[in-house]
């Protein structure tokens, strides 16, 4: 998935992904422990950042487009296939060019032969 990846490789998308809780007592949806007394420990082996081939198409914000191209990107739609998308499913945001986009939602996988192709978007949170 090469084809609208950025060619210079700081400026490839880093996926920033949650770090896994290990704990033996009982944990919440979000991974804290029930008890109050009990400290969560991160493991340490869980990547909680990660490079992976995507496509990437920068969006103004509604309503903000300007004749000249894109000024301040809003918006990021990303493209990946299966494997790539296996390896960065559940991440919290992506940092591209050092600019912040948070993950919004995932389109329904498009079939191309046997692999998906998964469309990801994601913005930056600000209003414009």
């Amino acid at each position: 998935m090469q084809f609208g990846l950025p060619e210079v490789e700081a400026d490839r998308p880093t996926f920033f992904l949650p770090q896994t809780v290990e704990s033996t007592d009982p944990l919440d949806g979000e991974g804290v422990p029930f008890d109050p007394d009990t400290v969560p420990t991160y493991d340490p082996t869980t990547p909680t950042r990660k490079r992976v081939k995507c496509a990437v198409e920068f969006k103004d914000a509604p309503g903000k487009i300007e004749n000249f191209g894109v000024m301040v990107p809003a918006e990021v739609v990303l493209t990946l296939l299966d494997e790539e998308y296996a390896q960065v499913a559940g991440f919290s945001f992506v940092v591209i060019k050092g600019q912040k986009y948070y993950y919004d939602f995932t389109e329904p996988p498009v079939a191309l032969g046997s692999i998906n192709v998964y469309t990801i978007h994601c913005a930056t949170g600000d209003d414009g």
